[in-house]
């Protein structure tokens, strides 16, 4: 019966930490001077050693900037190389391509997510004549701190590829999910519903 108290205060404390979206946008700032001046070109960079994830989430963007008539550019097609890549062989990459405008994501940290449920006093009982007496026989519990999933904080920039100044900028909470494709696809949408509310998509 304890352990099934236990059992049932962790649960509880669980479905309250997973009961939030899976990327939430917190902060989100566009700068005048692009609002309504939608750039026609841009280059796409996901800043990921995970080139599976790299590719996909920048094919993905592309894809997306394609269906409102900018042309995209993945980052791995026109750096064309793996891994970590130097800040001045992505300026020569974006200034050979031809892209208007850059936009960045990178991940800035990892957050783990806690609560702590109070402590309690519980009743035991065991079966239908130990019922009345069980009231009285009470076990305390005490509080519990329980860890829930990891967030990752992020943040997508857009820059004009000209003269570097920033486009628009928001950052993201995302919590952790196995589900990584389904992930990934909500991600984009709300990055791409914020950029395009501040009309600079």
């Amino acid at each position: 019966m304890i352990r099934a108290a236990y059992r049932c205060l962790a649960i509880a404390a669980l479905a309250l930490l997973a009961g939030c979206a899976t990327s939430e946008l917190v902060r989100q700032e566009a700068n005048p001077e692009y609002v309504g001046k939608p750039l026609k070109s841009m280059m796409v960079v996901a800043v990921t050693a995970d080139e599976i994830v790299r590719r996909t989430f920048e094919d993905r963007v592309v894809a997306m900037l394609g269906q409102r008539g900018i042309k995209g550019i993945p980052g791995y097609s026109a750096v064309g190389k793996r891994g970590k890549v130097q800040e001045a062989e992505l300026r020569e990459a974006i200034a050979k391509s031809g892209a208007e405008g850059v936009m960045i994501t990178r991940v800035i940290r990892l957050d783990r997510s806690s609560t702590t449920v109070p402590g309690s006093t519980i009743a035991v009982s065991s079966g239908f004549y130990g019922y009345y007496g069980g009231v009285w026989e009470t076990v305390s519990v005490p509080a519990q701190t329980v860890t829930g999933p990891t967030w990752t904080v992020s943040e997508t920039r857009l820059f004009d590829a000209k003269n570097g100044a920033l486009a628009w900028t928001g950052l993201v909470d995302t919590k952790q999910n196995d589900k990584l494709d389904a992930a990934m696809t909500q991600y984009i949408d709300v990055i791409f519903d914020a950029m395009v509310g501040d009309k600079v998509l």
